[in-house]
């Protein structure tokens, strides 16, 4: 069940952002140098997720779980996820 609803979230979603060009790396690049449509982008998804988000966990729709942070676990998939990025040249 939470699959498919992730599928039908993710896909609109996903090509919304393919077909926008979306990328968080030029928004992020943007947000240093100068304000785009990248970074608006960013921000408007951003401030859309906070605002239905925790309408839905008021509404007791949605429950926002609270996962402990593992410290290292973190570390290394950030590691990992870096190098992903430089050998894709991101």
């Amino acid at each position: 069940m939470w699959a498919l609803l992730g599928l039908l979230i993710g896909i609109p979603l996903g090509m919304v952002l393919h077909r926008g060009d979306f990328c968080m790396h030029s928004a992020l690049r943007e947000a240093l140098s100068r304000p785009g449509h990248s970074l608006r982008a960013y921000l408007l998804a951003l401030a859309w997720q906070l605002v239905v988000v925790n309408a839905l966990a008021d509404l007791r729709l949605l429950e926002v779980p609270i996962p402990p942070v593992a410290g290292v676990a973190a570390a290394v998939g950030g590691f990992i996820f870096g190098v992903g990025m430089v050998f894709g040249r991101g």
